[in-house]
Protein backbone atom coordinates (compact mmCIF):
# COMPACT_ATOMS: atom_id res chain seq x y z
CA UNK A 1 0.00 0.00 0.00
CA UNK A 2 1.37 3.55 -0.71
CA UNK A 3 0.80 6.29 1.56
CA UNK A 4 0.98 10.17 0.99
CA UNK A 5 3.43 11.63 3.31
CA UNK A 6 2.95 15.32 4.20
CA UNK A 7 5.54 17.27 6.31
CA UNK A 8 5.74 20.73 7.56
CA UNK A 9 8.87 22.73 8.03
CA UNK A 10 8.56 24.97 10.92
CA UNK A 11 9.29 26.57 14.25
CA UNK A 12 8.51 24.57 17.46
CA UNK A 13 5.89 27.18 18.37
CA UNK A 14 3.94 25.61 16.18
CA UNK A 15 4.90 21.92 16.46
CA UNK A 16 1.23 20.93 18.60
CA UNK A 17 -0.68 22.63 16.08
CA UNK A 18 0.24 20.89 13.28
CA UNK A 19 0.44 17.71 14.88
CA UNK A 20 -3.51 18.50 16.21
CA UNK A 21 -4.49 19.08 12.81
CA UNK A 22 -2.95 15.76 11.09
CA UNK A 23 -4.55 14.16 14.00
CA UNK A 24 -8.15 15.62 13.75
CA UNK A 25 -8.19 14.93 9.90
CA UNK A 26 -6.74 10.91 10.69
CA UNK A 27 -3.82 10.85 9.90
CA UNK A 28 -2.33 7.14 9.92
CA UNK A 29 0.71 8.42 12.32
CA UNK A 30 2.59 11.38 12.59
CA UNK A 31 6.66 11.60 13.59
CA UNK A 32 8.20 14.89 14.44
CA UNK A 33 11.69 16.04 14.24
CA UNK A 34 12.52 18.10 16.77
CA UNK A 35 16.52 18.66 16.84
CA UNK A 36 16.34 20.87 20.12
CA UNK A 37 14.63 17.73 21.51
CA UNK A 38 17.05 15.47 20.32
CA UNK A 39 20.32 17.39 21.20
CA UNK A 40 18.79 17.46 24.77
CA UNK A 41 18.23 14.03 25.30
CA UNK A 42 21.88 13.14 23.65
CA UNK A 43 22.94 16.09 25.73
CA UNK A 44 21.77 14.10 29.05
CA UNK A 45 22.52 10.46 27.95
CA UNK A 46 19.05 9.59 26.99
CA UNK A 47 19.48 9.08 23.60
CA UNK A 48 22.38 7.57 21.76
CA UNK A 49 23.17 9.82 18.87
CA UNK A 50 24.06 7.30 16.97
CA UNK A 51 20.88 6.31 16.61
CA UNK A 52 19.77 9.75 15.50
CA UNK A 53 20.62 11.31 12.00
CA UNK A 54 23.09 13.87 11.95
CA UNK A 55 20.83 15.74 9.56
CA UNK A 56 17.94 15.90 12.50
CA UNK A 57 20.50 17.11 14.94
CA UNK A 58 22.18 19.67 12.94
CA UNK A 59 19.02 21.65 12.00
CA UNK A 60 17.05 24.31 13.78
CA UNK A 61 13.65 23.89 12.49
CA UNK A 62 11.03 21.16 13.39
CA UNK A 63 9.90 19.05 11.10
CA UNK A 64 5.91 17.75 11.19
CA UNK A 65 5.55 14.55 9.08
CA UNK A 66 1.52 12.86 9.19
CA UNK A 67 0.94 9.97 6.74
CA UNK A 68 -2.61 9.29 5.21
CA UNK A 69 -3.64 6.90 2.18
CA UNK A 70 -2.53 7.57 -0.86
CA UNK A 71 -6.33 7.95 -2.62
CA UNK A 72 -7.28 10.63 0.83
CA UNK A 73 -7.61 14.00 -0.63
CA UNK A 74 -6.42 16.16 2.40
CA UNK A 75 -3.89 19.04 0.99
CA UNK A 76 -6.74 21.23 0.78
CA UNK A 77 -7.75 21.07 4.40
CA UNK A 78 -4.22 21.22 5.74
CA UNK A 79 -3.89 24.03 3.28
CA UNK A 80 -6.60 26.27 5.30
CA UNK A 81 -5.38 25.32 8.99
CA UNK A 82 -2.15 26.26 8.65
CA UNK A 83 -2.95 29.24 7.10
CA UNK A 84 -4.93 29.89 10.33
CA UNK A 85 -2.13 28.76 12.41
CA UNK A 86 0.67 30.89 10.55
CA UNK A 87 -1.87 33.82 11.49
CA UNK A 88 -2.36 32.89 15.14
CA UNK A 89 1.21 31.91 16.03
CA UNK A 90 2.85 34.80 13.32
CA UNK A 91 4.97 32.01 11.93
CA UNK A 92 5.79 30.34 8.68
CA UNK A 93 5.17 26.60 7.37
CA UNK A 94 6.20 25.10 4.71
CA UNK A 95 4.86 22.08 3.29
CA UNK A 96 6.68 19.09 1.13
CA UNK A 97 4.44 16.02 -0.44
CA UNK A 98 5.99 12.55 -0.54
CA UNK A 99 5.18 8.77 -1.54
CA UNK A 100 5.85 6.29 0.70
CA UNK A 101 5.64 2.29 0.89
CA UNK A 102 4.18 0.39 4.23
CA UNK A 103 7.91 -1.18 4.66
CA UNK A 104 9.74 2.81 3.93
CA UNK A 105 7.28 4.44 6.83
CA UNK A 106 7.65 1.78 9.66
CA UNK A 107 11.44 1.64 9.41
CA UNK A 108 11.32 5.53 9.01
CA UNK A 109 9.87 5.37 13.32
CA UNK A 110 12.80 3.70 14.63
CA UNK A 111 15.18 6.76 13.64
CA UNK A 112 12.42 8.88 16.34
CA UNK A 113 10.68 6.53 18.61
CA UNK A 114 13.11 5.25 21.71
CA UNK A 115 12.05 4.27 25.06
CA UNK A 116 10.90 6.77 27.64
CA UNK A 117 8.99 7.07 30.57
CA UNK A 118 5.33 8.06 31.51
CA UNK A 119 4.05 9.08 35.36
CA UNK A 120 5.88 6.76 38.13
CA UNK A 121 6.28 3.43 36.63
CA UNK A 122 4.79 3.12 33.27
CA UNK A 123 7.46 2.82 30.90
CA UNK A 124 6.92 2.73 26.35
CA UNK A 125 9.12 0.79 25.01
CA UNK A 126 8.95 0.94 20.84
CA UNK A 127 9.35 -3.33 20.26
CA UNK A 128 12.89 -3.31 18.51
CA UNK A 129 14.51 -1.42 21.15
CA UNK A 130 16.17 -3.66 24.81
CA UNK A 131 15.20 -2.39 28.30
CA UNK A 132 16.06 -3.78 31.71
CA UNK A 133 13.11 -2.72 33.74
CA UNK A 134 13.73 -1.41 37.51
CA UNK A 135 11.59 -3.00 40.19
CA UNK A 136 8.08 -1.39 39.70
CA UNK A 137 8.05 -0.59 36.25
CA UNK A 138 5.49 -1.37 34.19
CA UNK A 139 6.55 -2.26 29.97
CA UNK A 140 4.54 -1.42 27.00
CA UNK A 141 5.94 -3.02 24.31
CA UNK A 142 4.68 -0.81 21.01
CA UNK A 143 5.23 -1.18 17.24
CA UNK A 144 3.12 1.97 16.02
CA UNK A 145 3.15 0.96 12.48
CA UNK A 146 0.60 3.44 10.66
CA UNK A 147 -1.42 3.67 13.71
CA UNK A 148 -1.37 6.89 15.70
CA UNK A 149 -0.61 6.26 19.30
CA UNK A 150 2.88 6.10 20.30
CA UNK A 151 3.00 8.00 24.22
CA UNK A 152 5.21 10.70 23.10
CA UNK A 153 2.30 13.22 22.29
CA UNK A 154 0.57 15.13 24.64
CA UNK A 155 -3.04 13.43 24.36
CA UNK A 156 -1.83 10.08 24.55
CA UNK A 157 0.63 10.90 27.56
CA UNK A 158 -2.69 12.35 29.20
CA UNK A 159 -4.56 9.41 29.48
CA UNK A 160 -1.44 6.99 29.99
CA UNK A 161 -0.82 9.31 33.27
CA UNK A 162 -5.09 8.91 34.24
CA UNK A 163 -4.72 5.00 33.69
CA UNK A 164 -1.80 4.87 35.60
CA UNK A 165 -3.02 6.85 38.72
CA UNK A 166 -6.96 5.58 38.93
CA UNK A 167 -6.71 2.23 37.44
CA UNK A 168 -7.07 -0.30 40.55
CA UNK A 169 -7.06 -3.29 39.13
CA UNK A 170 -10.17 -5.53 38.25
CA UNK A 171 -12.34 -2.98 35.60
CA UNK A 172 -13.89 -3.25 32.53
CA UNK A 173 -12.66 -0.91 29.84
CA UNK A 174 -13.82 0.35 26.43
CA UNK A 175 -10.75 2.19 24.42
CA UNK A 176 -12.87 3.81 22.03
CA UNK A 177 -10.62 4.54 19.05
CA UNK A 178 -7.58 2.87 20.18
CA UNK A 179 -5.08 3.54 17.20
CA UNK A 180 -1.92 1.86 18.32
CA UNK A 181 -3.38 -0.28 21.01
CA UNK A 182 -1.48 1.40 23.71
CA UNK A 183 -3.76 3.06 26.24
CA UNK A 184 -5.73 -0.87 26.34
CA UNK A 185 -2.33 -2.75 26.66
CA UNK A 186 -1.27 -0.28 29.76
CA UNK A 187 -4.47 -0.55 31.33
CA UNK A 188 -4.35 -4.25 30.92
CA UNK A 189 -0.43 -4.26 32.54
CA UNK A 190 -2.04 -1.86 35.42
CA UNK A 191 -4.85 -4.56 36.55
CA UNK A 192 -8.05 -4.23 33.82
CA UNK A 193 -9.57 -7.13 33.67
CA UNK A 194 -11.28 -7.25 30.18
CA UNK A 195 -11.09 -4.23 27.71
CA UNK A 196 -12.33 -3.57 24.15
CA UNK A 197 -10.88 -1.45 22.05
CA UNK A 198 -12.67 0.32 18.96
CA UNK A 199 -11.62 1.67 15.81
CA UNK A 200 -13.13 2.94 12.78
CA UNK A 201 -9.48 2.21 10.60
CA UNK A 202 -8.45 -0.86 9.49
CA UNK A 203 -5.03 -0.52 9.70
CA UNK A 204 -5.70 0.35 13.32
CA UNK A 205 -7.74 -2.26 14.28
CA UNK A 206 -4.66 -4.63 12.54
CA UNK A 207 -1.77 -2.75 14.37
CA UNK A 208 -3.18 -2.96 17.77
CA UNK A 209 -3.81 -6.87 17.83
CA UNK A 210 -0.46 -7.63 16.30
CA UNK A 211 0.41 -4.85 19.36
CA UNK A 212 -1.72 -6.71 21.98
CA UNK A 213 0.08 -10.20 20.75
CA UNK A 214 3.33 -8.54 21.24
CA UNK A 215 2.03 -8.16 25.04
CA UNK A 216 1.07 -11.76 25.57
CA UNK A 217 -2.51 -9.81 25.95
CA UNK A 218 -4.84 -10.95 23.56
CA UNK A 219 -7.03 -13.05 26.57
CA UNK A 220 -7.72 -9.48 27.97
CA UNK A 221 -7.92 -7.43 24.84
CA UNK A 222 -10.56 -7.91 21.82
CA UNK A 223 -10.18 -5.25 19.43
CA UNK A 224 -12.76 -4.25 17.04
CA UNK A 225 -13.47 -2.61 14.01
CA UNK A 226 -16.69 -0.39 13.75
CA UNK A 227 -18.48 2.59 15.20
CA UNK A 228 -17.50 3.85 18.49
CA UNK A 229 -20.71 5.41 19.76
CA UNK A 230 -22.88 2.13 18.31
CA UNK A 231 -21.17 -0.31 20.18
CA UNK A 232 -20.38 1.70 23.30
CA UNK A 233 -24.14 1.58 24.30
CA UNK A 234 -24.23 -1.84 23.87
CA UNK A 235 -21.22 -1.97 26.78
CA UNK A 236 -21.02 -2.02 30.52
CA UNK A 237 -17.84 -0.61 31.41
CA UNK A 238 -16.75 1.20 34.26
CA UNK A 239 -13.74 2.88 32.38
CA UNK A 240 -13.65 4.44 28.85
CA UNK A 241 -10.73 5.95 27.52
CA UNK A 242 -11.74 8.19 24.83
CA UNK A 243 -8.20 9.82 22.87
CA UNK A 244 -9.49 10.69 20.01
CA UNK A 245 -11.02 14.63 19.37
CA UNK A 246 -12.72 17.03 20.97
CA UNK A 247 -16.13 16.50 18.94
CA UNK A 248 -16.07 13.10 19.32
CA UNK A 249 -15.29 12.86 22.96
CA UNK A 250 -17.88 15.42 23.10
CA UNK A 251 -20.18 13.18 21.02
CA UNK A 252 -19.13 10.21 24.03
CA UNK A 253 -19.91 11.73 26.51
CA UNK A 254 -23.81 11.63 27.04
CA UNK A 255 -23.20 7.61 25.51
CA UNK A 256 -20.64 7.16 28.51
CA UNK A 257 -23.38 8.83 31.24
CA UNK A 258 -25.40 6.36 30.24
CA UNK A 259 -23.58 3.04 30.21
CA UNK A 260 -21.53 4.05 33.05
CA UNK A 261 -21.89 3.38 36.40
CA UNK A 262 -22.02 5.56 39.69
CA UNK A 263 -18.20 6.26 40.54
CA UNK A 264 -16.79 4.94 36.73
CA UNK A 265 -14.30 7.03 34.84
CA UNK A 266 -14.18 8.77 31.57
CA UNK A 267 -10.77 9.79 30.44
CA UNK A 268 -10.99 12.54 27.55
CA UNK A 269 -8.09 13.88 25.36
CA UNK A 270 -7.30 14.94 21.88
CA UNK A 271 -9.30 18.11 23.01
CA UNK A 272 -7.37 20.92 21.54
CA UNK A 273 -8.21 24.27 24.39
CA UNK A 274 -10.27 26.01 21.97
CA UNK A 275 -12.67 23.35 22.33
CA UNK A 276 -12.56 22.27 25.79
CA UNK A 277 -15.66 24.65 27.17
CA UNK A 278 -17.61 22.76 24.71
CA UNK A 279 -16.66 19.33 26.57
CA UNK A 280 -16.59 20.75 29.97
CA UNK A 281 -20.04 21.16 29.45
CA UNK A 282 -21.72 18.43 28.05
CA UNK A 283 -19.30 16.28 31.22
CA UNK A 284 -21.22 18.92 33.61
CA UNK A 285 -24.79 18.66 31.84
CA UNK A 286 -24.54 14.55 32.14
CA UNK A 287 -23.63 14.10 35.62
CA UNK A 288 -20.06 14.04 35.65
CA UNK A 289 -17.46 15.63 38.31
CA UNK A 290 -14.27 16.69 36.88
CA UNK A 291 -11.53 15.03 38.86
CA UNK A 292 -8.19 16.00 37.23
CA UNK A 293 -7.18 18.19 34.17
CA UNK A 294 -4.17 17.84 32.38
CA UNK A 295 -2.64 20.73 29.70
CA UNK A 296 0.27 21.24 27.43
CA UNK A 297 0.47 24.14 25.46
CA UNK A 298 -2.66 23.72 22.94
CA UNK A 299 -4.40 19.92 24.48
CA UNK A 300 -6.13 19.60 27.16
CA UNK A 301 -7.07 15.69 28.79
CA UNK A 302 -9.53 15.50 31.37
CA UNK A 303 -10.40 12.75 34.06
CA UNK A 304 -14.05 12.92 34.99
CA UNK A 305 -16.03 10.29 37.08
CA UNK A 306 -19.25 9.66 36.68
CA UNK A 307 -21.88 10.79 39.72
Amino acid sequence: MKWKEISVLTNGICLDAVAGIFHELGSGGVVVEDPQAARQYVSRDCWNADNISADVQGHDFVVIKAYFPDDHQVMEQVGERLKEVEKQLHSSCKVYINEVNDEDWEQSWKKYYHTFKVGQNLVIKPSWEQYQPAPGEVVVDIDPGMAFGTGIHASTRFCLTFIEKYIQGGETVVDAGCGSGILSIAAAKLGASKILAMDIEEVAVRIARENIALNGLQDRIEVQEGDIVASLINSSPQVILANITAEVVAQLVPVAAQVLPSGGWFFGSGIVDSRWPGVKKQLDNHGFEIQQLLTDVDWVGVAARKI
